[in-house]
């Protein structure tokens, strides 16, 4: 890997948290809207929470991405039930968020 430089995966799953989340709230065709949501509570963000482990087996690593995405998804549902702030929009931001820092803590690994 290249020192200094950030690579294009980390590039393109913060991106693709943010075009992801903004696609799912605007309010797509129901099947699209799934598809969208999915990516963004489960997928995304356990690809880029995995990717944080540095894990060299790759079984294992796509064995976390869903595991990590629910476990996640889980977490922060949970806590927004308590608060009693829960909405799925306000779960899909959170999950967006919590990509785009993994990936900002991956491209400053990447960076050093």
């Amino acid at each position: 890997m290249n020192r200094g430089r950030v690579s294009r995966l980390t590039l393109a799953l913060g991106l693709a948290a943010v075009v992801l989340s903004v696609a799912a709230l605007v309010g797509l065709p129901a099947p699209l809207q799934a598809l969208t949501a999915a990516a963004v509570l489960v997928l995304l963000p356990g690809q880029a929470l995995a990717r944080l482990l540095h894990v060299a087996d790759r079984a294992l690593g796509a064995l976390l991405v869903p595991v990590l995405g629910f476990a996640t998804l889980t977490v922060v549902s949970t806590a927004m039930f308590y608060l009693a702030v829960w909405s799925w929009q306000a779960c899909v931001v959170a999950m967006s968020v919590i990509t785009v820092l993994a990936c900002l803590e991956r491209a400053r690994q990447e960076e050093t």
